[in-house]
């Protein structure tokens, strides 16, 4: 016969040891589950901050609107995409290299210094941001048709042809000297005689001198001023590849394009931007003037403010402007013609010299003038108005947009956080060395 089990007695001592026991796995338990879950949105937050909160980072702030890091970052990565393949280019041929060695190596060093790439990036992005904000303001709008039409120019397909431009001419009339001005004019080139076989045939050899040349500005822009006539250009020519040939292209270009995270909407968004500039620099700068003022002016330069004094004292003691001019002048390039600098407009003369020149009224002689150079009696022997060429005139609208754009950036304190992008700018895609040219 089996035994029946005892039952066993549990105390309300051993109750109280198992209770114990109980909230203590729990609490063992929950500190588990805590570590996990803090593991995990720490490891959650890093993800996060490197591909949501970081790329949201404010680089630069507009008023009201901000530019982020990752808008940013693809830009500059864009950029050294862009450059990268047009040094590929100028590389596999001699002929660019040869022309455009300057252009190669400044690009060279952009890509070189992340910084200082990464500043002009971001100069541009802020003025895209001015531009939207003044197109919005003025109903400037810019259509799909316009886009795709700038995107085939970006990779010269032409549907219709290539365009030709149609030449223009600056045409004026030469203002006509009064005699007190002919007096005014260089000395003319003078016919020596030199004998010859026949004493009763002369020959006339004339003299040489130095055409009269102006004083450089170190920092401006130089400019090509064309003196001839318009040329034939030959009627347009057919598109060298089909619109399924440019398809291929762009779509091939698309294709590397995701190797730098650039993505085709942004892309096209690349060309918006640009016709949205061009209407607003358009419409900004629709009051310049197509004309430009020209003055034609003469100088003594000597070293220090007493010779200069001497000078006008000695000028208004009657000696000749040519005399003084020839011995005292240290400007060798034109003293042997009176100091005559021709004719120019505003931007061919350093400022203090242009400031005084375009002030003074026709045949005035100025107070000495310091410049870089020394300094100037200047005399202003003729003022009159021509029309720009179209280099000009374009370069009267940039000028113009950009001072524009630097007093928008006041008005709307438009603020950089150079610790964020600065420390956060990419340098990918990566110059190849075999594109690293020494000087």
């Amino acid at each position: 016969m089996a035994k029946t089990p005892t039952p066993k007695i549990t105390t309300k001592k051993h109750m109280a040891r198992l209770e114990r026991e109980r909230i203590m796995r729990r609490r063992v338990l929950f500190a588990v589950i805590g570590l996990v879950m803090v593991v995990l949105a720490l490891i959650v937050y890093g993800i996060l901050d490197q591909t949501v909160f970081r790329m949201n980072k404010t680089v630069a702030k507009i008023g009201d609107q901000k530019v982020s890091l990752g808008e940013y970052q693809d830009e500059v990565r864009f950029t050294r995409f862009v450059y990268i393949d047009q040094l590929k280019s100028m590389a596999s041929n001699s002929f660019y290299l040869q022309f455009f060695g300057d252009y190669y190596q400044q690009i060279q060093n952009k890509l070189q210094s992340p910084t200082t790439l990464g500043n002009d990036v971001l100069d541009n992005l802020i003025d895209d941001e001015i531009i939207a904000m003044e197109a919005k303001a003025r109903g400037l709008t810019v259509t799909d048709e316009e886009v795709e039409l700038k995107k085939q120019e970006y990779f010269a397909f032409y549907k219709n042809g290539t365009p030709t431009p149609a030449p223009t001419v600056a045409i004026y009339a030469t203002a006509t000297l009064n005699p007190t001005q002919e007096i005014w004019l260089p000395p003319t080139v003078t016919p020596t005689i030199t004998a010859t076989l026949d004493p009763n045939t002369p020959t006339v050899t004339p003299t040489a001198t130095a055409a009269p040349t102006a004083t450089p500005d170190a920092n401006a822009t130089p400019t090509i001023t064309p003196t001839s006539g318009p040329t034939m250009t030959p009627f347009p020519t057919a598109t060298p590849y089909t619109e399924e040939g440019y398809q291929g292209v762009l779509t091939e270009y698309l294709s590397d394009l995701k190797g730098v995270q650039y993505s085709e909407a942004q892309f096209t968004s690349y060309f918006y931007r640009q016709i949205l500039r061009e209407k607003v620099l358009a419409a900004v700068t629709a009051d310049v003037a197509r004309d430009s003022e020209y003055v034609w002016a003469r100088h003594i330069l000597v070293a220090s403010a007493e010779e200069a004094q001497a000078v006008l004292d000695r000028l208004a003691d009657g000696e000749e402007w040519l005399k003084l001019a020839s011995t005292l002048s240290t400007d060798y390039s034109n003293k042997d013609q009176g100091g005559d600098l021709g004719w120019f407009t505003k931007g061919a003369m350093v400022a203090e010299f242009e400031d005084a020149a375009f002030a003074l009224e026709i045949g005035e002689v100025s107070q000495p003038v310091q410049t870089s150079f020394g300094y100037h009696i200047i005399q202003l022997l003729g003022r009159e108005t021509r029309p720009a060429t179209d280099t000009e005139y374009q370069n009267k609208q940039n000028t113009a947009f950009s001072e524009w754009l630097t007093e928008k950036r006041t008005e709307l304190s438009v603020e950089t956080f150079d610790d964020v992008w600065m420390s956060n700018t990419p340098t990918d895609p990566e110059l190849p060395a075999e594109l690293i040219m020494t000087e």
